[in-house]
């Protein structure tokens, strides 16, 4: 069976590195001939490198290529994603990463986070909880953390 290759910019240049003496570590670490790289992390919290192909820098994701490494071209299989198994992006070692579908992806994350992202809270709800728990009034909380909207706390409150 042939497998379906997404040949993202991002997917060559996983290859394109490991091809250039780039590898990653069982505990997610990066070197180039034997020298650890500098990564950075970047706002979604993944770590990362830059490489150059001709004349265009493209991110090479540490994650994608741990994933790489253990799965092969399927870990680039369209439909497929890498997992961070225990929900933390930065963990990139060996036992941490698997391949699966968005929804699998997804179920890695802990429950009470999936909430809060599902909600893009403007405010920050599990303060909000922890002083509605402490026994501050609606009208205290909505002051502290400038709502408008009684209704507003009440379903930050009672959503979780």
């Amino acid at each position: 069976m042939k497998i379906k290759m997404r040949k993202s910019k991002m997917n060559i240049a996983v290859i394109y590195a490991f091809n250039k003496g780039y590898t990653v570590d069982y505990f997610g670490n990066c070197f180039k001939n034997g020298i650890e790289v500098k990564v950075m992390i970047n706002k979604n919290g993944y770590k990362k490198f830059s490489i150059r192909i001709d004349k265009e820098v493209i991110p090479v994701f540490i994650h994608k290529m741990q994933a790489f490494k253990k799965f092969g071209e399927k870990a680039f299989e369209g439909g497929i994603c890498v997992r961070h198994l225990n929900g933390n992006s930065v963990d990139n070692s060996f036992e941490n990463i698997a391949i699966g579908t968005q929804k699998q992806n997804m179920l890695d994350v802990p429950k009470e986070k999936r909430i809060l992202n599902a909600s893009n809270p403007k405010y920050n709800h599990l303060e909000i909880i922890k002083d509605r728990n402490e026994g501050m009034s609606y009208k205290d909380i909505m002051e502290k953390h400038g709502i408008s909207s009684k209704g507003t706390v009440s379903f930050i409150v009672n959503k979780s």
